[in-house]
């Protein structure tokens, strides 16, 4: 018989935990300077960018992200800074 933890470890994660680590992971890569790199999720919501880079992105990708968080409970703002932040200094390196 499985115990619960081990049920949690093998079932997929659901959709605020995607948003979630997605957050952290932007959050880490954003710390040392690579935020650009870090690719959106795949399985998050059917209307959103998937799989793209965070970089990449444009405004009306940002909008739609930041409308999916708050459905999900998140706060919109703070992938809209982020993704802000990315934007300026992808354009001074440019």
């Amino acid at each position: 018989m499985r115990s619960k933890e081990q049920s949690e470890h093998t079932r997929p994660p659901d959709r605020e935990e995607i948003w979630d680590l997605f957050i952290d992971e932007l959050d880490r890569c954003g710390q040392a300077g690579s935020a650009a790199d870090v690719l959106t999720p795949t399985t998050l919501d059917p209307g959103a960018p998937s799989g793209k880079r965070f970089g990449d992105l444009t405004r009306a990708d940002i909008d739609c992200l930041a409308k999916i968080a708050g459905k999900l409970g998140r706060r919109g703002d703070v992938v809209k800074t982020m993704w802000e932040q990315t934007q300026k200094l992808k354009n001074r390196k440019a």
